[in-house]
């Protein structure tokens, strides 16, 4: 969000950010910074749709198998984000900010990508 589209935030708007909590300020932010990249929301995704989301890794979990699990949020939703074949990717570490590409899948009834190309942000 620009700082000229804050300034123009009704008094109503002011008022409901006031009352939320932390976590809700920072998904409205994520989704906020994910429009405006042109990435599309989680929550406007559908299955087997080829995606670019940008978001917040939120955990990464190395499995026995020789692959990369890793928890994607960008407020409006999550997404798993497993690279087949490698174990460790040392730019892939909780809150780090990203941009990843791929077919979106439900996998045990969650949202998957599977080898997604991605670019780091911060």
């Amino acid at each position: 969000m620009t700082d000229q589209q804050r300034k123009r935030r009704t008094v109503g708007e002011r008022f409901r950010r006031f009352l939320s909590t932390a976590e809700q300020l920072e998904a409205e932010d994520l989704a906020d910074q994910a429009r405006e990249a042109g990435a599309v929301p989680l929550s406007e995704c559908a299955s087997r749709q080829k995606v670019t989301v940008r978001g917040t890794i939120t955990s990464v979990t190395a499995s026995n198998t020789s692959w990369l699990e890793a928890d994607l949020t960008d407020g409006t939703g999550t997404v798993s984000l497993i690279w087949m074949g490698r174990r460790r990717l040392e730019c892939i570490i909780p809150g780090r900010h990203v941009i990843v590409s791929g077919r979106l899948t439900e996998e045990e009834g969650r949202r998957v990508i599977f080898n997604p190309e991605f670019e780091v942000l911060s």
